[in-house]
């Protein structure tokens, strides 16, 4: 449950911009339609005057009613657009709604590590302007992804710390927020009575502050009650939230899908628990619609899983077997979704920063100072490579203090090309490409690449796709280093006997690049501790590598690779002939 309270606030003055942009508020609520309109008016009358804070803050509107309306990718570019405007105009409170919505629409995408990093981004900037009135609402936006990835004690925690904020801000409304969140995290850990009174907590604040959330604070009371078999209680609670949903329909006042989709959703647990289960299958049947059409795919999920082993119970097994499938290819698209954001992210901040460069280049050159571009390219080139190797790292291990861990890679892969008698700049260039083998793994979704379990079929596939994805990346840079870093993501997972992905290449077909990251890759994987395997010893890395000659690994590269590495680990040599340990 997230506030509407915006974080940008409508500032005083006569602005024909500022008066625009308050009367798209004012009608929001009802139309939603003539609001957008209103807003894109207002950025064109910014545009017009010149007024860059203005055109930011309209920019951000736009992309918050795109939210609203379930236009995840709309609102994202046009959030990024906002973000940039206004740090470049000093707009900090635009800044900062910009890059919390940002992280909104990343965690909604299924891209939770990306989410929190926006989202501790966004608190951070806020706190920088010294205010604190919406400190609390930031707090909340954070413990909300803390809650979804498991992570309860710390999400706890952050709530209290929004409380915290609260008080020193006098924010009922958010406090009932906070509240009716914290009361979920309890009821998701078994402990419903807490959950109750937190929930009653939160019910009574929302009734005078936050009216619009007391239909969905009602329902999740309601949740708790038939936990505890409390049923009359839980129906009291239902039937006081339709009141609500009428009264407000009546006044035409529009209802948040939300709400009305968790009224029907606690209905339906209701019905089972009265062993009416017909009644069950039809409310949830119809909240299932109304999640599917207001784009809220984590809902239409639960909904899905439900009503399958709803149908199930009852003997339909046709229908069970419906809801199954619906279920897999919703989960499906869900991960899909959020591959495509990671990459649109990645791309649009790398198309920028090229883009800011190439910019430098060209005045650099129109005021006749050649000299001066040649001595700024190297560190425009490094600058470029430093912030790939971030990404990279983030890719791979969620963690920019895991950067070692890819460089050791990059080490070892220009070790064996001088091993091979490449001439020193190809091996500095792959020493440095070679740790971006895998940036294409930003596009993973945090469920597929720290699972610590074997990946399914499907999962693999999924997979599969960070080589071409990493390759996507990389591609159109006019720095050798990036160009060979390019080759590699491509080709580092092709084999010697052409069983390898994503092109199916064999034997010299694939790049000298590509076989030797190959090689180091492997090798650095089978040492490193992961969340499905131990660390094996070097000489069970290298058996292995050997084992793998002739089919996976090029076997000229084979032989460079024992020799750097018995190099490395003289020790080694007594056992390098010897089978490897069972």
């Amino acid at each position: 449950m997230t506030s509407r309270t915006p974080l940008v606030q409508d500032p005083g003055g006569g602005s024909p911009v500022l008066e625009l942009l308050r009367q798209a508020r004012d009608v929001e609520s009802v139309d939603i339609g003539r609001s957008r309109g209103l807003v894109q008016q207002a950025r064109v009358v910014a545009r017009s005057m010149q007024d860059v804070p203005g055109e930011a803050e309209a920019l951000y509107r736009l992309s918050e009613l795109s939210y609203a309306s379930g236009l995840s990718n709309e609102a994202f570019a046009l959030a990024i657009e906002a973000r940039d405007l206004a740090a470049a105009c000093g707009a900090i409170a635009t800044q900062v709604a910009a890059v919390n919505l940002i992280a909104a629409v990343q965690y909604h995408s299924g891209n939770f590590s990306e989410a929190l990093a926006c989202a501790y981004t966004a608190l951070e900037l806020y706190r920088s302007t010294g205010e604190r009135v919406s400190e609390g609402l930031l707090l909340n936006s954070i413990a909300v992804i803390q809650h979804n990835v498991g992570d309860t004690d710390r999400a706890i925690v952050t709530y209290e710390a929004a409380l915290m904020a609260n008080k020193g801000q006098n924010r009922p409304d958010l406090d009932a927020i906070t509240l009716a969140n914290m009361a979920k995290v309890r009821a998701d850990r078994h402990e419903d009575l807490l959950a109750v009174s937190l929930g009653e907590s939160a019910l009574v604040l929302a009734k005078v502050h936050v009216a619009e959330f007391v239909p969905e604070i009602l329902a999740r009371l309601a949740l708790a009650y038939v936990t505890l078999a409390a049923l009359d209680r839980a129906a009291s609670c239902l039937h006081e939230a339709d009141g609500v949903l009428r009264d407000r329909t009546e006044r035409r006042v529009a209802l948040s899908p939300g709400s009305v989709v968790t009224v029907r959703l606690a209905r339906g647990e209701l019905y089972v628990a009265q062993h009416l289960r017909d009644h069950a299958l039809r409310e949830w049947d119809d909240a299932l619609v109304l999640a599917t059409r207001a784009n809220m795919a984590e809902v239409a999920l639960l909904l899905h899983e439900k009503l399958a082993g709803l149908c199930k119970t009852m003997g339909r097994f046709d229908q069970a077997l419906v809801h199954q499938e619906a279920r897999y290819a919703l989960n499906e698209e869900i991960i899909n979704r959020g591959m495509h954001l990671r990459i649109t992210t990645l791309q649009t901040q790398y198309d920028t920063e090229r883009t800011r460069q190439q910019a430098e280049i060209l005045r650099l050159r129109t005021t006749d100072l050649e000299q001066m571009v040649m001595q700024r390219t190297d560190p425009i080139e490094a600058f470029q490579f430093e912030a790939l190797l971030r990404i990279a790292t983030l890719a791979e291990f969620r963690s920019l203090d895991a950067v070692n861990d890819l460089q050791r890679v990059g080490e070892l892969a220009g070790d064996m090309a001088a091993e091979l008698g490449c001439d020193s700049g190809y091996v500095e260039r792959l020493r440095r490409a070679a740790c971006l083998h895998d940036i294409g793994k930003i596009a993973l979704p945090d469920m597929i690449l720290m699972k610590p379990s074997t990946l399914t079929v499907g999962e693999f596939e999924v997979v599969k796709g960070h080589a071409a994805d990493g390759a996507a990346v990389l591609s159109g840079s006019a720095t050798p280093v990036v160009q060979l870093a390019e080759e590699v993501a491509l080709t580092h997972h092709e084999r010697w006997d052409g069983t390898g992905y994503p092109a199916g290449l064999a034997g010299d077909d694939i790049p000298l690049s590509g076989r030797i990251v190959a090689i180091a890759d492997t090798y650095d994987a089978l040492i490193s501790a992961r969340v499905y395997k131990r660390a094996w010893s070097p000489l069970e890395a290298v058996h292995c590598i050997v084992d793998g000659h002739s089919t996976h690994f090029d076997p000229r590269l084979v032989d460079a690779f024992v020799k750097v590495i018995l190099r490395r680990h003289p020790s080694l040599a007594a056992g390098s002939d010897q089978p490897p340990p069972a």
